[in-house]
């Protein structure tokens, strides 16, 4: 472990990253933090909904473990890793203790008990919130703090506005082996840092579309670093789309609306959702999403409706149980106790990433990835509501642990099939290549790489995404490469799930039946380091497949 300038370099300050840096640093490990914007901005920061786990007052109200673990395989399509699975809920609560050690406040009822929300999809009320609506943030304040008294105390290196635009690797003795990064500092000067490891937790690939719950900074930074030193990544067809965001205004409203009794409508007042699937409102996002995107498509708008909640429970209940959205949808004219609100679908949540083992181990040795930027398998083709904090703590934390020991824990084997892709140096077309600005990729994913996919849409996703390149040096390039390069292989991935299932749906392709749930295939897609021949049908990669088994 003792090699390189410190033992552990964390990339982002999300939940994940925190977490890992704070509890590298409590253990005695040397770590640095290292963030492209402020510690503030990241995904984590924004996140209204809550923690999922299964505690002491949830198991005396008849919940438990086995039935959190249940509504994950469900609403994830039973595409998940199920030992992951089981980790993740099995350690839930202990993650819940670390954060209270460390100065998080949930909400309690009057009682003086943790309150626990309901969300979709989920069997029984287990879900923390911390500030109403404010978790993410709330949480998210409080691992700042701790890591900022570390820092103090010079147990743990933080340094903002770095961006990492590449991963080292020991070219003589081992060409795989991560061995620290490559950053422009925030003086925009290329620096070297090296670490016996490196654990990206860089959030996900919001910006890729037009209409994102996502900051400006969701690049998918770490996915693509990792892709292009030759990680593989899995699952990354599957984009889950937040069925409730204010149109116009862009803005997130919480699935914990629904959860108080909310119900969505058309331009008629109808309420829809009880006719798409049996739980409405609280159905999996992915049918939530799908069914309002079907009323937008047809140039309709739909309508978040939660004046009978404010009527059930009295005036002010809403500003008092969401403060922040409240006051958000004050400054865009909106009020939820008053009227109902257009919403529409977003890009929320990727559920693929780079695949990692329950260490956080990724395919090459010295990496590590957790949070969003991961692919632990726990989703499967659909995320289950308030899981992804669970997750971003869960593996962060064991990730620490494993580098602590210097362990090289095996995992249970996951068959994973992985494509690998030769990109060519030009595209299918004998058209010039153009410069892609951010709103022509959005456009093309939002088009193609959405809600609803057809064969013919990713072919011409392909061919229009290869006749692009990204030419600048500068941290906005970088960025926009880094999306090309993702929008490219979520578009070969899409084309090759040719059933639909989860949050890929494909209306050429037909649903999978219930009774093959559990027998699908995990594909994972691994960058060749040498350029072959492209592709058929204007597609700008060879794929061979081969069986990989990480443990």
């Amino acid at each position: 472990m003792n090699t390189g300038d410190t033992d552990l370099i964390v990339v982002g300050s999300g939940v994940a990253g925190l977490y890992a840096a704070l509890s590298a640093a409590t253990r005695g490990l040397r770590v640095s933090l290292v963030t492209k914007d402020a510690l503030e901005n990241s995904n984590s920061w924004y996140a209204q909904g809550g923690l999922t786990a299964v505690g002491p007052v949830g198991l005396a109200r008849g919940d438990s473990v086995a039935s959190h673990i249940a509504d994950t395989l469900i609403a994830g399509a039973q595409l998940n890793d199920v030992s992951a699975v089981a980790s993740m809920c099995e350690s839930a609560w202990t993650h819940v203790e670390a954060l209270v050690a460390a100065g998080t406040e949930f909400d309690k009822n009057a009682s003086g008990e943790f309150a626990l929300g309901l969300e979709a999809a989920h069997a029984h009320p287990r879900i923390l919130h911390a500030g109403g609506d404010a978790t993410g943030k709330v949480m998210a304040g409080a691992l700042i703090t701790a890591c900022l008294k570390e820092e103090a105390a010079g147990r743990l290196t933080i340094r903002e506005h770095v961006f990492v635009t590449d991963l080292l690797q020991d070219a003589q003795h081992d060409p795989e082996r991560v061995t620290g990064i490559r950053v422009l500092n925030q003086h925009g000067r290329v620096e070297v840092l090296r670490s016996a490891a490196v654990l990206l937790a860089t959030g996900g690939i919001g910006r890729l579309y037009a209409a994102t719950t996502n900051p400006d900074g969701a690049t998918g930074d770490g996915a693509a670093l990792a892709y292009r030193a030759g990680a593989v990544l899995a699952d990354i067809e599957f984009v889950q789309f937040h069925p409730t965001l204010v149109t116009p205004g862009d803005f997130m409203i919480s699935e914990a609306v629904r959860g108080e009794g909310a119900i969505l409508i058309d331009q008629h007042g109808e309420r829809f959702m009880l006719s798409v699937h049996p739980d409405a409102e609280l159905a999996p996002r992915d049918v939530v999403a799908r069914a309002i995107h079907a009323i937008d498509a047809t140039g309709n708008q739909a309508f978040l409706d939660a004046t009978a909640v404010e009527t059930q429970h009295g005036g002010g209940f809403l500003a008092r149980r969401f403060p922040s959205i409240t006051t958000s949808l004050a400054a865009l004219g909106y009020d939820l106790a008053v009227a109902p609100v257009p919403v529409s679908e977003a890009a929320h949540y990727w559920m693929g990433g780079v695949l990692t083992n329950e260490q956080g181990q990724s395919t090459l040795p010295g990496l590590y990835a957790a949070g969003e930027t991961a692919c632990t398998g726990v989703h499967g083709a659909n995320r289950l509501a308030s899981n992804s904090l669970l997750e971003a703590l869960t593996f962060a934390w064991n990730t620490v642990a494993s580098l602590e020991t210097s362990a090289n824990v095996q995992t249970k084997d996951a068959d994973i099939s992985v494509i690998i892709t030769h990109p060519s140096t030009s595209p299918h077309s004998n058209e010039p290549v153009r410069e892609l600005n951010l709103e022509t990729l959005q456009d093309v994913a939002t088009t193609y790489l959405g809600v609803e996919r057809t064969a013919a849409g990713l072919y011409a996703a392909l061919e229009t995404l290869s006749s692009y390149q990204v030419s600048g040096t500068d941290r906005e390039a970088h960025e926009l490469r880094n999306l090309l390069s993702l929008a490219t292989v979520i578009g070969r991935a899409a084309l090759n799930r040719t059933s639909s299932i989860g949050a890929h749906y494909r209306t050429d392709a037909p649903a999978l039946p219930e009774s093959e749930r559990g027998k699908l295939t995990r594909y994972g897609f691994k960058c060749a380091p040498v350029v072959t021949e492209s592709m058929e049908a204007g597609m700008t990669a060879q794929l061979d497949q081969q069986i990989l088994r990480i443990g």
